[in-house]
This record gives structure tokens, C-alpha cells and sequence, in this order.
């Protein structure tokens, strides 16, 4: 199972990579409760898109259960409360992956061992499996560069690797 976190929902949906990935995961995807209200909050496209397909059942609204767990990897990881419920869903449920784009969300995953994908490891798979053509992917890359946080280095390796 996955659990994916507000900052990868958000760049899914904000680059049009959302629907591609629901559709080609293997398993629905579960999202923590106060992800779907940082994911929801606003009146934009990605808010109202990314309810759609909550209300579609297509991503699985989850509570946490250890509130204790929740706020002991929040205080250890320095992480906002949407990733810190992330980490402990996953942590609580034996799951096995976690969707983060958030650097401490990535670090606290090395460190307790889970393993965590992102939307532009998400962006390259599809790619791979031939579910996106390379020019739509880098279309999509162009679009998760402009509204993510990734590096320069990141963008031009992860192009060098969709042009091969």
C-alpha cells in the first residue's frame, strides 16, 4: 500500500499526472485526514480535483489512529502535521510506501526504514511502462520543475533520462 502525502497529491494533480497514476497503480492509494484537508482547502483545480477523486473512491481517506505516534515523529522530523500522519499511517499499518516530495518527510523515511517514492519518481515510472509517451513526459516534467521544489540538478537528470 501507499500512503501519500499532501505536497505529492498536490503536484500530481497540479501537472496532470494524477489520473495516470491512479489508474496504472496497482492499489487505491490512502491519503491521511489532515492531508485531505491540506490537499482540499482551497477552491482551486488541484483542491477540487483531488476531492473528485476521493469522493470517487479512487484515494482512501484514512485517520490515524496513534495521535502519540503522529506527534512523536512530527517533534522528531520537524515534520507538519499532514506528513507526520503520513509517515505514522504507514508506520501503524505496516505499509510499505510512503508519496512524499517534503525533504524531512524523505529523511525520516530513510531513517525509519519506509520506503517513499515522489511525483517525479512517479513522473519517470510512467514513463518507463510506457503509460505517458517521453514527449508527454517531459511536458509533465516541465510542469512538475515550475511548481515543485526540485533542484536544477534533479530536473536535468530526470530529462537525461526521459530523452534516453
Amino acid at each position: 500500500m501507499i500512503v501519500i502525502d499532501a505536497s505529492t497529491l498536490i503536484l500530481l494533480a497540479k501537472s496532470g499526472l494524477l489520473d495516470s497514476f491512479l489508474e496504472n497503480f496497482p492499489k487505491t492509494p490512502f491519503i491521511a485526514a489532515e492531508v485531505e484537508r491540506e490537499a482540499t482547502a482551497k477552491a482551486s483545480f488541484d483542491a477540487i480535483l483531488i476531492k473528485e477523486r476521493i469522493n470517487g473512491k479512487k484515494i482512501v481517506v484514512k485517520d490515524v489512529k496513534n495521535k502519540k505516534l503522529v506527534e512523536k515523529v512530527s517533534k522528531d522530523f520537524r515534520l507538519h502535521l499532514g506528513e507526520a500522519e503520513t509517515i505514522a499511517l504507514c508506520v501503524e499499518n505496516s505499509w510499505q510506501l510512503v508519496g512524499t516530495d517534503d525533504y524531512n518527510a524523505i529523511k525520516a523515511c530513510i531513517v525509519l526504514q519506509i520506503a517513499y517514492t515522489s511525483a517525479i519518481d512517479i513522473l519517470a515510472k510512467l514513463c518507463k511502462e510506457k503509460i505517458l509517451s517521453k514527449k508527454e513526459a517531459l511536458t509533465k516534467l516541465e510542469l512538475l520543475s515550475y511548481f515543485g521544489r526540485y533542484s536544477d540538478e534533479i530536473i536535468e537528470d530526470v530529462k537525461n533520462r526521459l530523452e534516453e
